[in-house]
């Protein structure tokens, strides 16, 4: 009798109003929750390609010559030579022309074989290896254990320079593949034949010269920065044929750095700083961060990169 509508005609309505407004908000709070769950599982099943980076070298041809030209003929020649040569000419011939006939038949057999053979067989044995030996294995052996090691560096300085920028250009592939990975992203290395949707993330190590002009980087130069430049660009693999930059047409001839490159405006591009020497912590702060670039562009653009 309450809900009667002869008696009550504005209550009436004013419920069935605010159920209608309550059951509407309800409905739209649950899609609230059920769209991110879909954009997630669409960006993790865009497939992902990493590309290597490039890093050019010097050649390998350029140092060598000078360090065995100057360093070995000069030691030899100068001290053993001389030595080797006066010390037997000197005193042999002397001694047995003069007195060996006569003298050593009656006293030097007695003499020389008592006294020299027992003075060097009671002390000379017992005192070095007493000494020197309790002393080095005592002091070396503490120093080590108290000393931190050092961070390990991506590249060796005894291989080559092709061979360190190669094994740079591999282990920043490596790093960013795995952290891509453990934030469920479908990520592989480009090997050539790429998909005909995905994201493709290309980048090139430059430098800048001294008019600030971005140059592309040489390993093992002698330019005197002392830090690279890395360019990462996020390409679309719907439109796979836009480059990540281009070479100026009239190049200057210094032979410091590489050529001078532009880049492409039209692809989301980032740079980062690192040393020219870098440690592997460096490598994957570096990689962390074109990871957490990749997830704000997916999750804005998802369908751009999925269609």
């Amino acid at each position: 009798m309450f809900f009667s509508p002869a008696r009550h005609p504005n209550l009436t309505w004013a419920t069935r109003i605010f159920f209608f407004f309550a059951l509407t908000s309800s409905f739209g709070i649950f899609l609230c929750f059920a769209h991110p769950q879909a954009t997630e599982s669409a960006v993790a099943s865009i497939p992902i390609l990493v590309s290597d980076f490039e890093l050019f070298s010097v050649p390998a041809s350029a140092t060598p010559p000078p360090t065995p030209v100057s360093t070995h003929p000069g030691a030899p020649i100068a001290a053993p030579s001389a030595t080797a040569i006066a010390a037997p000419i000197a005193t042999p011939p002397a001694t047995p022309i003069s007195t060996s006939p006569v003298a050593l038949i009656s006293t030097p057999p007695a003499t020389p074989i008592i006294t020299p053979s027992a003075t060097p067989i009671s002390t000379s044995p017992s005192t070095p290896i007493a000494t020197p030996s309790a002393a080095p294995i005592a002091t070396p052996a503490a120093a080590p254990s108290k000393q931190k090691p050092p961070l390990p560096l991506v590249s060796g300085d005894s291989d080559s320079p092709s061979v360190q920028a190669r094994r740079l250009t591999d282990f920043f592939t490596a790093t960013l593949l795995q952290i891509l990975e453990k934030k469920g992203y479908n990520a592989t290395r480009a090997s050539g034949q790429n998909p005909s949707k995905g994201v493709m993330i290309r980048g090139v190590f430059a430098e800048t010269d001294a008019k600030n002009r971005i140059r592309r980087a040489l390993w093992g130069g002698t330019s005197p920065n002392s830090r690279f430049l890395l360019y990462v660009g996020i390409f679309n693999l719907t439109r796979p044929d836009k480059p990540l930059y281009q070479l100026v047409p009239e190049q200057p001839g210094d032979a410091k750095y590489g050529p001078v490159i532009t880049f492409n405006n039209y692809i989301p591009l980032a740079k980062y700083e690192l040393d020219k020497n870098p440690s592997e912590e460096n490598v994957g702060k570096i990689c962390a961060q074109i990871a957490a670039s990749l997830t704000a562009l997916l999750a804005a653009n998802a369908s751009a990169f999925s269609e």
